[in-house]
């Protein structure tokens, strides 16, 4: 038996999940992807600036958390991140100020975009984070947060 009209606590629940819902998707947003790729590690490690990039470092200005490079037509927003003018000597630098001790070079990722279109790469020890791409076309990274690994090569607060 159907009454019209009437509420019912099924149609309240409906309205309250779609009140809850829409919202949400209405500020889902495109994002993008960080992938591990040997390739990019290795690139790090040579101190090899990519051509068309532009670098940003976050964490320290001598041994930084994390190195990221972007397409010049893909800017970063966001005020975490310093955009640093990069050379290989530069790369080399903090890439060993990063490593610290470790054996091993730090992890490198791509950055893709929601096509799968790489869009940039990714240097640190830490977990990369979310990559939001903007309507105007710049990217929205968060800086990797966590302590990183305890080896031996972890500097810790104060390491500059």
């Amino acid at each position: 038996m159907k009454t019209a009209g009437r509420l019912t606590p099924r149609s309240i629940t409906r309205a309250f999940a779609l009140a809850l819902v829409l919202p949400l998707a209405a500020c889902a947003g495109r994002y993008g992807s960080i992938r591990f790729d040997a390739g990019v590690g290795l690139g790090c490690e040579a101190a090899q600036v990519l051509p068309g990039h532009r670098y940003y470092t976050t964490g320290s200005d001598t041994a930084p958390d994390a190195i990221l490079a972007l397409r010049e037509d893909r800017p970063l927003r966001g005020e975490l991140w310093r955009e640093v003018p990069m050379t290989s000597e530069k790369l080399a630098r903090l890439v060993d100020r990063m490593r610290g001790t470790r054996d091993l070079g730090p992890t490198g990722s791509v950055v893709l975009d929601d096509t799968g279109a790489r869009i940039g790469a990714w240097c640190s020890y830490l977990k990369p984070t979310q990559v939001k791409l903007l309507d105007d076309g710049g990217v929205l990274i968060s800086p990797p947060h966590g302590q990183g690994d305890a080896s031996p090569g972890f500097r810790g607060p104060g390491r500059d």
